[in-house]
């Protein structure tokens, strides 16, 4: 999905949860009503969890990419041009870091942190 299609609907889900969050407390519902209402805030906000995982995952699997052309690149860079080895050190360090971040968030993820 887009980025722009995943925003849009994550807005239009946070506006719905909040007005379904709101019927909730509106007095007169039967326990009926109430039940269908609760199921129905926490489908949505499953939903929207989803939608914000989904994004993370996106920018996750950007960032791997990222790191691995950065690294290619580094060395590419230090073969080609023995003068530059601490440019490419520079940018093998910056790769590094970036996997560091990409395994920080993807372990956050798993655990249900993010």
């Amino acid at each position: 999905m887009a980025n722009t299609e995943r925003l849009a609907a994550l807005q239009k889900v946070r506006v719905a949860r909040n007005a379904v969050q709101a019927a909730r407390t509106k007095a007169g519902l039967t326990p009926e009503d109430q039940t269908a209402l609760t199921k129905l805030f926490f489908d949505l906000d499953d939903l929207e969890d989803s939608l914000i995982l989904e994004e993370i995952r996106d920018k996750v699997d950007s960032m791997r990419i990222d790191a691995k052309d950065l690294a290619d690149v580094a060395g590419q860079v230090k073969n080609a041009h023995a003068a530059l080895t601490k440019e490419a050190a520079l940018v093998e360090d910056a790769a590094k870091a970036v996997n560091g971040l990409v395994q920080v968030v993807t372990a956050a993820a798993s655990a249900g942190l993010l």
